[in-house]
């Protein structure tokens, strides 16, 4: 069975879930499959997203981390047109709080085979009516939570997950920003903190933190992106296809369930603690790494190269399982 256990984002990563994306063959099926202008961009999407995969696992591995991935059965399902979406982001899915894993009643298919391997007295699976439960809405700090409510979960919901949340001893702070807090800021260890605005009081909740604000950093580099903003919404991007209007019209008409809002994770933030030295992100970030390296963190490069196609940075397209560590209270 998969152990579950998660205090502090920056505990000794032991267990991660991975995800996976739709091979090019799922397309097979639907009538646009013969436009080249289409399909070509599709197929590179499909087969440079699980390159990406295979080498965030090898970095995972080398690190001692025991790896599992999301897989969708092909000859279950046999066509994207009997899925919702693909389990690209498994971390918005699944919220590890404690010792417990809670997932929504009938998740994104590719996870099934996961929770099978989960013990079921690990597991809270719950039927909700609107919205989800999501660690990446979520940063756990020992004893302390930081919940942003963005996912649609109603007043009852919260308050439900909230009570136990505090019943297991941790304290939760709630706020309503309104998106996932892990494409905002990153708590990367004790006294270390990388945002890229002032979301919260910093210096009333996190006292005496050390942090490094990088307001703006991402956006300037996506230039292409915001001059096709427009044409679809802020809700994906493909690098070099700003112009075809085939695959705009395709994704917009095909895959408005499972292609991300790139507003959401554009950010160098959403970054994967293996442990309280060292810390996966996507590029080098001379500001970040200089931060890093005052608080004795080594960064490790993983070029996610799709992720404003699927909306997901490392911390979105990973869900740990299990990190070492205890409930300690880090603020008093």
């Amino acid at each position: 069975m998969i152990p579950i256990k998660g205090y502090a984002t920056f505990d000794p990563l032991k267990h991660c879930l991975i995800g996976s994306a739709f091979k090019i063959e799922w397309f097979a099926d639907l009538p646009i499959s013969k436009n080249n202008k289409v399909m070509d961009p599709l197929k590179r999407i499909a087969e440079e997203t699980e390159e990406d995969f295979v080498k965030l696992e090898s970095i995972l591995k080398q690190a001692g981390v025991t790896t599992y991935r999301a897989n969708l059965d092909f000859d279950k399902y046999g066509s994207l047109k009997n899925v919702w979406k693909p389990p690209v982001c498994p971390r918005d899915h699944f919220a590890v709080v404690g010792k417990k894993i809670y997932a929504v009643a009938g998740a994104a298919p590719g996870y099934f085979d996961i929770l099978k391997q989960i013990d079921k007295q690990d597991l809270v699976l719950d039927k909700l009516e609107h919205g989800c439960i999501t660690s990446a809405s979520m940063t756990r700090v020992g004893k302390d939570i930081w919940w942003d409510l963005d996912t649609g979960l109603d007043n009852t919901a919260v308050a439900k997950y909230k009570a136990q949340f505090e019943q297991a001893g941790f304290r939760v702070h709630l706020s309503g920003r309104g998106y996932h807090s892990d494409g905002s800021f990153c708590v990367v260890k004790p006294g270390c903190i990388v945002t890229l605005n002032d979301i919260q009081d910093y210096n009333k909740e996190f006292p005496g933190w050390d942090v490094l604000y990088i307001p703006d950093q991402s956006w300037n580099k996506l230039h292409p992106f915001l001059s096709m903003k427009d044409k679809v919404g802020g809700r994906w991007w493909l690098k070099s296809e700003e112009h075809n209007e085939q695959l705009i019209n395709f994704v917009n008409t095909w895959l408005n369930d499972w292609v991300g809002y790139v507003e959401e994770t554009v950010f160098d933030v959403n970054m994967l603690s293996i442990d309280q030295n060292t810390i996966i992100c996507n590029n080098h970030n001379k500001e970040v790494f200089n931060h890093f390296k005052k608080h004795k963190v080594e960064p490790v490069i993983f070029n996610f190269r799709h992720r404003y196609f699927w909306d997901g940075g490392v911390h979105c397209i990973t869900q740990d399982l299990y990190r070492e560590g205890t409930q300690e209270d880090y603020f008093n």
